[in-house]
């Protein structure tokens, strides 16, 4: 399985050893088309990795983003409990990799060093998605001023 964890840009800064490590605290899970993986308003309860197939994530019965192989979903529900903001389903079938709320409480006790590299990439990665929604808006307000 680790050569398939190595796709996955969140984990990039982890180490081969670290990978293999994460690889006792996954489970496999897999969609058919159409299946849903979570509705919006369920409590958060794991991260996925997508696999192989796709994902369609939608909100308020409108596709809003298609999630593929070497992307992940969820990542903040391992350092922060709250509700789903929108629907996940299996857009085709789909093979995913979780890691639940269990498996990462299990994961800070038996290795705390992993499980802190793992929350720091969690927190690195929602940073760049917000400095990214911050300079789209700024970039869109600039150009509707102009």
């Amino acid at each position: 399985m680790t050569a398939v964890l190595d796709g996955f840009p969140l984990l990039s800064e982890l180490t081969a050893e670290e990978r293999t490590a994460l690889e006792a605290c996954l489970e496999t899970r897999d969609l058919d088309a159409g299946s849903v993986l979570f509705h919006g308003g369920e409590e958060t309860d794991a991260l996925y990795f997508v696999v192989d197939g796709a994902l369609v994530i939608r909100s308020d019965g409108q596709n809003v983003s298609e999630l593929g192989a070497g992307e992940v979903l969820g990542a903040l529900s391992l350092v922060c409990v709250g509700r789903r903001e929108c629907e996940a389903a299996a857009a085709a079938p789909t093979k995913l990799l979780s890691l639940t709320r269990e498996g990462y409480v299990r994961l800070r006790e038996d290795l705390p060093a992993l499980a802190l590299r793992l929350q720091e990439a969690i927190l690195r990665s929602f940073s760049m998605l917000v400095r990214g929604v911050i300079g789209d808006s700024r970039a869109a307000s600039t150009s509707s001023v102009s």
